[in-house]
């Protein structure tokens, strides 16, 4: 017999046992880690005291943290001749899916952000999506590697805009119209919240809170700044639709 060809096995199964060993490891570390995970529920403000909805919440942990798994892409929904919802947040790594539910053509394509226009995207992209068809919308994925602010557009439509914030942390949230928002799963210890507005002009200071696994979290924090009012609806007849 040829021992070139029963040689492998031995190290084969060698090899798969090791990799579910590994794998097994892995699962453990995880359960572990939600184990001895906890939550945050914090309040914004903007700088008049009105709650400041459509704020991105970061969360960053003082201490080490292990790698979390990518989520589930995050849907951006052209809708209405608007960006829902108006501010998106992803981790580095992580994908947006744009869908057109109009029945006409929007175009997606990155703009400069913050208020003035003057910070370059983290991503240049350009792509059109046809009106929906029947029950299916039209819609297209985009992987985000690179951390930053993105401006969204709409060439056929001047008056859409959106943002998407690419973070380097995974706890991540947006605040909803009362400027609340919920953080899951976070390391117990130390964090440090920090926060973003497509409206700021300067970094919003940064609120430390103490995380614990047997109960929430519970912080406040302000903007140094009062957000615009957001546009309304653009009338269907602007565009002749």
């Amino acid at each position: 017999m040829d021992s070139s060809t029963t040689a492998p096995r031995p190290r084969t199964v060698f090899t798969r046992r090791v990799a579910s060993l590994l794998a097994g490891l892995s699962a453990a570390l995880l359960a572990a880690s939600a184990a001895h995970a906890g939550s945050v529920q914090i309040t914004v403000q903007a700088a008049d005291g009105k709650p400041a909805a459509d704020t991105v919440v970061l969360l960053q942990p003082r201490g080490a943290w292990s790698a979390q798994p990518l989520p589930a892409p995050a849907v951006v929904t052209q809708k209405n001749i608007r960006f829902v919802p108006y501010v998106t947040v992803v981790p580095v790594g992580g994908t947006v899916r744009f869908v057109n539910e109009d029945a006409y053509d929007h175009h997606v394509r990155s703009l400069p952000g913050g208020p003035l226009g003057t910070v370059a995207p983290a991503r240049q992209f350009e792509l059109r999506l046809p009106a929906v068809a029947g029950s299916k919308p039209a819609s297209s994925d985009l992987k985000l590697d690179v951390p930053g602010i993105i401006a969204l557009g709409c060439h056929l439509h001047g008056s859409m805009r959106g943002h998407v914030y690419v973070s380097t942390t995974p706890w991540h949230a947006v605040t909803d119209a009362n400027g609340r928002a919920t953080l899951h799963g976070v390391p117990e210890g130390e964090a440090e919240v920090r926060l973003w507005h497509p409206d700021q002009l300067t970094d919003q200071p940064a609120t430390r809170v103490q995380v614990a696994a047997a109960a929430p979290a519970v912080a406040e924090a302000k903007l140094n700044f009062a957000p615009r009012r957001r546009p309304t609806i653009a009338p269907r007849d602007q565009y002749n639709y």
